[in-house]
């Protein structure tokens, strides 16, 4: 395994950005904590003078991916744009959220599952409030007849966030590797 120096990083930012990196290549539970000091360069016990556990890694990355969602959420709450700019706006910036570290993204979008009690109760409430910005968003433009009324919000929230979360796997898969610049080059300023 490659050994990754990070220079003007702490240990403990080093270790979680290793963790990210091996979590999306391999997945949590394909990932040990032996692979982690290997890839950081430090002795296995090492470790855990800057970190509890590879669960606490793994808390640590989503929630701190989460965040930056709810950040987007948080925007479009103080928006007075209509539902469709919210919707591009909510679109764009998710995007963007992804084009900054697509390897935290994938982490963050598929390997909460693995969190315990109650973390990943926690997980899931914080996922939900970034999804309901989505359905107010529908419902708001079913409401202006901005949407048709007979979209199902649901299936609706499900397809457009489905779509915007598989972005890191399809970079991975189609075309590593993908520089910010290209992802987001598709939209209008």
């Amino acid at each position: 395994m490659k050994k990754r120096q990070v220079k003007g990083s702490s240990t403990r930012e080093m270790i979680a950005d290793v963790a990210v990196r091996l979590f999306s290549e391999h997945g949590y539970t394909g990932t040990t904590m032996r692979d982690i000091a290997e890839a950081v360069g430090v002795l296995p016990g090492s470790l855990y003078a800057h970190i509890e556990s590879k669960e606490t890694l793994l808390l640590e990355i989503v929630s701190d991916g989460i965040a930056q969602f709810l950040a987007i959420e948080q925007s479009l709450q103080a928006s007075v744009d209509s539902p469709e700019a919210r919707l591009r706006k909510a679109i764009r910036a998710h995007v963007d959220v992804v084009a900054e570290d697509p390897q935290r993204s994938l982490v963050v979008f598929h390997q909460w599952r693995f969190l315990s009690e109650p973390n990943r109760a926690s997980a899931v409430a914080m996922r939900r409030r970034y999804a309901n910005a989505f359905v107010k968003i529908v419902e708001d433009g079913k409401s202006d007849g901005v949407f048709s009324p007979r979209l199902d919000t649901r299936i609706t929230v499900f397809g457009i966030l489905g779509a915007l979360n598989w972005i890191p796997s399809g970079i991975r898969t189609w075309a590593p590797p993908v520089r910010k610049k290209s992802l987001t080059s598709w939209r209008k300023p």
